[in-house]
């Protein structure tokens, strides 16, 4: 797969998952923010569970994790970071609105190559910086217009960012052990639910009966963005860098605007379009402007005149 294909796949995942907030910040009527992630993961996990087998008479994930022991922990550290990403976004998003969860969720941003360069000692190239300063200033823009009560919401999307970062570069060591996404998917569905269930049940302690209003929901957020949306990110983020990828990604933030506007009626006050506006041209930085064009610019500016 080429890298460009790759891109455009991480852009239709970024799609799929800015369509979710709606179901996310609409679903949670009848059932809380643990009862909402536990259905939609077990609708998510059922749906990709034929694709699974199929994979598995290629190549097996659970006969290389009885293998690989480091590949194991990866492969169950998917489904730690997974739940709590979408945990404290799930809580959240009780207290603020679509767009300031999608935008401070792509915090995640900077903190990729953050970690990728400091901790983990990985090349992060030099056009990924400036787009990630540019992605920074996008989403910080609209944590300004928060209400008090936002504001806490604001801070469980905040600290769900870091298990996003997590995520997206434990996905890149993960893929080059194995091919697998279908698999892997799968298994990081299976251990977010299960974790989901359990904090559910003594806290929020739902009927069954409690989940089918909110079944269109948990129907669309299962399908489209866990059958669809991470196992797109899982075959793309193999053929990309973890920083471009989590630029890409980045553009969920746009299109969960987009639909709050549209669908929930939310405003998007002018910092708040400006945002948008900043985070996709951080993409565009990163994904067109070349290294060494970021290195020319950048001694050109150093020149004394």
């Amino acid at each position: 797969m080429s890298r460009t294909m790759a891109n455009v796949l991480m852009c239709c995942a970024a799609l799929f998952w800015g369509a979710t907030f709606i179901a996310q910040k609409t679903g949670m009527e009848t059932i809380g923010p643990m009862g909402f992630t536990f259905g939609r993961y077990v609708i998510g996990m059922l749906v990709l569970v034929p694709l699974a087998i199929w994979e598995a008479r290629k190549v097996s994930l659970m006969s290389a994790m009885v293998k690989d022991r480091r590949l194991c922990w990866g492969a169950f550290g998917l489904g730690l970071f997974m739940f709590g990403g979408i945990g404290l976004q799930q809580t959240a998003l009780i207290y603020t609105n679509v767009a300031n969860a999608a935008f401070l969720t792509a915090l995640y941003v900077p903190l990729v190559p953050l970690i990728a360069a400091v901790f983990l000692r990985r090349y992060v190239a030099m056009n990924i910086w400036p787009a990630v300063v540019i992605s920074l200033v996008g989403s910080f823009l609209l944590s300004g217009t928060s209400s008090l009560s936002a504001q806490f919401g604001d801070l469980l999307i905040v600290g769900g960012a870091f298990f996003w970062a997590g995520h997206i570069l434990l996905i890149q060591s993960v893929m080059t052990k194995i091919n697998a996404p279908f698999q892997l998917s799968v298994l990081q569905s299976i251990v977010t639910a299960l974790i989901a269930g359990l904090v559910m049940l003594p806290l929020e302690a739902p009927a069954p009966g409690d989940f089918l209003p909110m079944l269109p929901q948990l129907a669309f957020a299962g399908i489209v963005a866990v059958g669809l949306g991470f196992t797109i990110q899982l075959v793309a983020q193999r053929h990309t860098t973890a920083s471009a990828a989590a630029l890409i990604l980045s553009l969920e933030s746009v299109f969960a605007a987009f639909f709050g506007w549209w669908l929930l009626g939310e405003t998007l006050v002018l910092l708040a379009v400006f945002g948008c506006i900043l985070v996709f041209l951080a993409v565009v930085v990163a994904e067109v402007v070349s290294e060494r064009e970021i290195k020319t610019i950048f001694r050109n500016f150093r020149k004394p005149r």
